[in-house]
């Protein structure tokens, strides 16, 4: 069902012949431009495009545990709680510090004067002033912490790779976490191509991980096994 659905969306894709959108997807497709607009604001680097694909890979998930590494202000965050509350169900998980990644330096411009907590504080009124607080579950702590403390039991239907981009940190990310993965879920991975750690990852993926979309900076995969 989900590949179906993402072939889906590559053949829909701007670029692409496509048939007259039906009345369900007109709706669904001015509910993302109502989305984009309200998520804009939220400072980060997530292009709008990929908001939406996240919003439907989320709702298409075989589980309703969404897991995002790397939240930053929530502007990802804000487009995943958006796709649980419509689809009537789940939670999503943001881990993070809220410090920043140290060895990225437009994360310590950016927050070189803050103050501590001030980030996080920041990442919660970007939720709440959207009302969707109530969907997110925020987890502050590092990502390998947060894998030991993960409930085994609570497969995850998609998983967001996109905290740190140092190589090591990414495989550590992955090996983690694709455990808590479930059979059909998906994987997505960030900033490929623009940043070396996820683009050599993504190329030594195992063979149970099928390949299933690649857009600009962002790898697609689902998981057929282990």
């Amino acid at each position: 069902m989900l590949l179906r659905m993402i072939k889906d969306l590559v053949s829909a894709a701007p670029g692409r012949e496509a048939e007259a959108p039906a009345p369900d997807q007109r709706a669904i497709e001015a509910r993302l431009e109502a989305l984009a607009g309200d998520i804009e604001p939220i400072q980060g680097w997530l292009h709008p495009d990929t908001g939406k694909l996240l919003y439907h890979l989320a709702r298409a998930a075989p589980t309703a545990s969404i897991v995002e590494l790397g939240s930053w202000r929530g502007r990802s965050t804000a487009w995943l709680a958006n796709s649980v509350r419509d689809r009537g169900e789940g939670r999503v998980y943001a881990v993070d510090t809220w410090k920043g990644t140290g060895n990225e330096e437009v994360h310590r411009q950016m927050l070189a004067g803050y103050a501590e907590g001030q980030l996080y504080r920041e990442f919660i009124e970007n939720l709440r002033s959207r009302n969707l607080l109530e969907l997110v579950e925020p987890i502050r702590a590092d990502t390998v912490t947060a894998a030991h403390e993960w409930d085994p039991a609570r497969k995850i239907g998609l998983l967001f790779i996109d905290a740190d981009h140092d190589y090591a940190a990414v495989r550590r990310d992955f090996e983690y976490w694709s455990p808590h993965v479930a059979i059909g879920g998906t994987i997505v991975f960030d900033d490929v191509t623009t940043w070396w750690g996820p683009s050599r990852l993504v190329s030594e993926l195992p063979k149970w991980y099928n390949l299933a979309l690649v857009r600009p900076n962002i790898w697609v995969v689902v998981k057929q096994g282990e």
